[in-house]
């Protein structure tokens, strides 16, 4: 879990009179991130476009690498492993009408 400072962490309510002010700081990078508060809770985090397009960037490509690790992990699986769909759906009791 991310650690939080404590002019990181703002009320919903206090978001909500300064809002302005708030994403000035972001924008000014003053703060990188602002946690909402909401009943003693953390609820959810105001970013930068910037850092948000980072973090998305960056799930991007571990996704891209996982995908990657499963296509070289099939490459190396032998044919006689692979299980065939007319198997698959008679184990089903089903054929390719009742798809």
């Amino acid at each position: 879990m991310p650690a939080y400072t404590r002019k990181e962490l703002m009320s919903s309510s206090e978001i909500v009179r300064n809002f302005s002010s708030v994403l000035d700081s972001i924008k000014k990078k003053e703060n990188t991130k602002i946690v909402v508060m909401r009943k003693n809770k953390l609820e959810a985090v105001i970013l930068s476009i910037d850092e948000y397009e980072r973090i998305y960037e960056i799930m991007d490509t571990f996704e891209h690498l996982q995908i990657y690790k499963t296509v070289e992990k099939r490459e190396k699986t032998p044919l006689e492993a692979y299980i065939d769909f007319d198997q698959i759906l008679a184990d089903q009791g089903l054929n390719y009408d009742e798809l």
